[in-house]
């Protein structure tokens, strides 16, 4: 193997997970001890070249010559950016999860199903819940705003009342 090529896997470590191989591996289904002999020059298997690819969406002819575009999207589409640019780890979870419903097993399919929609509504509950807080907060201060107002307000009819009183004892 040559040295570009660990040159381009070291490029990756960084950029998808701040320099750290073993986090790089796991996130792409590779054993750590095997990605750091490839980090040391061994070449990679076939099936890990996919995982890598399929993880983080690199280009293999990139990965493995240096020509083209180092990443593509998954209509297979070049491009320079990738999904999995923000965040690897939800790359890894979104394969995972894609596997599980391809995978036929009805059991696993339905568990999976479950918990995405368990899931997704509780997020948006959440977010709904948040919305109300920050309206009631809102509603909390113009009360506060109405009451300083009243307060003020009866101050000043206080005052008058007693001018008024006084000028009639007049």
């Amino acid at each position: 193997m040559d040295n570009l090529l660990i040159e381009r896997f070291t490029l990756l470590v960084d950029k998808h997970s701040g320099g750290k191989h073993t986090h790089f591996a796991k996130l792409a289904g590779i054993p750590t001890s095997t990605f750091q002999c490839y980090m040391q020059g061994r070449s990679p298997h076939a099936d890990h070249l996919l995982r890598i690819r399929e993880t983080y969406n690199v280009n293999t002819d990139w990965l493995l010559s240096g020509e083209g575009p180092i990443y593509i999207d998954r209509a297979g589409k070049e491009g320079e950016s990738s999904p999995a640019d923000a965040d690897p780890e939800v790359a890894a979870l979104l394969e995972g999860a894609r596997r599980v419903l391809k995978s036929g097993n009805p059991i696993a399919f339905d568990a999976l199903e479950r918990n995405i929609r368990y899931f997704d509504h509780a997020v948006a509950t959440e977010q709904r819940l948040e919305q109300t807080e920050s309206k009631m907060e809102n509603m909390s201060r113009e009360l506060a705003e109405i009451k300083s107002f009243l307060s003020e307000h009866r101050k000043c009819e206080t005052i008058t009342d007693e001018e008024q009183l006084e000028k009639k004892a007049i």
